[in-house]
């Protein structure tokens, strides 16, 4: 009975890695946070509470982060600024800041980034997060979705902007 357990509990976590999902969130409040960006702007998530906020925690050297970067670029170009924002935040990387920024430039990554350890390991902290990468779409003030990736998160993300 307990290797029942231990393999049903391993097969949810691998899942959950696989899937990128977090497994909470959906429907609680946003906490809040505030940072700065490689640009050396504030950046406190309340002042986008008009705006749909995809917030994204990833690092460089994660496969499946790499993998939906061309899909992020495509959202970011589709949806405009005034109602639509994504937050990038790395607080799980392995070299320096500087190679992390040099990366997000490289790979047209134009939208917010805080990659400040200490400052990006609080935020990651604060939701919990256990894999990367990990996405929530938030309104208001509002966790609206998470563990969206690809085709399935433009589709969501068209639903929740009236698209």
């Amino acid at each position: 009975m307990k290797k029942i357990i231990f393999y049903s509990a391993a097969f949810v976590l691998a899942v959950g890695f696989f899937m990128g999902i977090n497994l909470h969130g959906i429907g609680e409040n946003a906490i809040n946070f505030e940072a700065v960006d490689i640009n050396g702007n504030k950046v406190k998530l309340s002042d986008y509470n008009n705006r749909l906020v995809l917030l994204d925690f990833w690092a460089t050297w994660c496969p499946p982060c790499r993998a939906e970067i061309p899909n992020l670029v495509g959202i970011n170009k589709t949806f405009t600024r005034q109602e639509f924002v994504i937050i990038s935040v790395n607080g799980f990387e392995r070299g320096s800041t500087e190679e992390a920024v040099k990366f997000v430039k490289s790979n047209n990554m134009n939208w917010i980034h805080i990659i400040d350890k200490s400052a990006a390991r609080d935020i990651a902290v604060k939701y919990n997060v256990q894999l990367i990468p990990t996405m929530y779409l938030i309104k208001n003030g509002k966790i609206l979705a998470e563990g969206l990736r690809g085709e399935s998160l433009k589709t969501k993300i068209k639903e929740l902007l009236g698209k």
